[in-house]
Formats: C-alpha cells, sequence, structure tokens
C-alpha cells in the first residue's frame, strides 16, 4: 500500500502534466492569434501536416470534431491558405483535405525555436530516461483520450450533476 507521501508525489504528476497541457493550450492559442486563426484551425493544421492529407471524416474522427465544425474549420483554413481540397487520387469521388506547403511552414516556422529548445533540454537525459519519460507521457495520452471518450459519452446521454 503507497504512503502518503508516495501518493503525493503521484498527484503532483499528474497535476504537473496538467499544467503542462495548460501551457501547450496557451502557447497554442497565441501561435493561432499570430497566424490569424483559432486553436482548433490550428489543431487541424498540425494534424493535417504531421500525417499528411486525409478526408474531412477522417480528420474530424483524430482530432474529436463533428463533421460538421471540422468542414467549418476546414473551410476558415482554406480561405486563410494554409489547406486546400482536392480530388482523391484514389477515388475521384472523394475529396481529401492537405496543408499548403507554405502555409503549413509559416505556422510551424514558430514552433521551431520551441522544438530546438526542447531537444537540447532532452539531450540532457538518457535514453533510458527518454524512454521512460515516452512511456509515461503516451500511457498518460492514452488515458486521457480514454476519459475524454468517457466525458463525451456522458454529454451525449448522461447528464452530469452540477454543484448548486
Amino acid at each position: 500500500m503507497p504512503d502518503s507521501a508516495s501518493e503525493d508525489r503521484h498527484h503532483s504528476l499528474v497535476f504537473t502534466v496538467m499544467d503542462l497541457a495548460t501551457a501547450i493550450n496557451t502557447a497554442g492559442q497565441t501561435a493561432a492569434e499570430v497566424l490569424g486563426i483559432n486553436q482548433t484551425d490550428l489543431i487541424c493544421l498540425n494534424v493535417l501536416y504531421r500525417q499528411g492529407s486525409m478526408t474531412a471524416g477522417r480528420l474530424a474522427t483524430i482530432i474529436g470534431l463533428t463533421a460538421g465544425a471540422t468542414t467549418t474549420a476546414i473551410d476558415r483554413l482554406e480561405r486563410a491558405g494554409y489547406v486546400h481540397r482536392r480530388s482523391d487520387p484514389t477515388d475521384r469521388r472523394r475529396v481529401v483535405v492537405e496543408a499548403s506547403e507554405h502555409g503549413a511552414e509559416q505556422a510551424f516556422n514558430l514552433y521551431d525555436d520551441l522544438i530546438d529548445a526542447a531537444a537540447r533540454l532532452s539531450a540532457t537525459y538518457s535514453d533510458e530516461q527518454l524512454a521512460l519519460m515516452h512511456d509515461l507521457l503516451a500511457d498518460f495520452r492514452a488515458l486521457i483520450l480514454e476519459h475524454a471518450s468517457t466525458l463525451e459519452a456522458r454529454a451525449s446521454g448522461d447528464p452530469v450533476s452540477r454543484p448548486n
């Protein structure tokens, strides 16, 4: 059975990860403002840039938005020149969305300094430590996505009791 100090360290780590998520969110909001788009649009652009072209439905699934909200984000990104739609080369009836090279470059150049600094910081850790942190963060991500699914199920049917 874990002692109180151990339990406090475990909770502290979880809260540190939550604080990291808040900082990432803040940086994303600021980057989106610099680009003249909103943060949801930036998240869509990030997925398209890192994972390649895909249908709007696939993008919606990855980012957890409705098809309508995703289409609206794609429309905004297309008007701003960050993405474009094209016919799917394997099925001309389908349309795929892809990040424009110039738009993605402009957006993610904002992160170059951060990525370089984070890489320098991670270089101060051993390969074993990095592997452990990678596994822990991947496990946290899986837990968070599972929790989001639980909350989504509640939102669609189970009302959450609210404080008085």
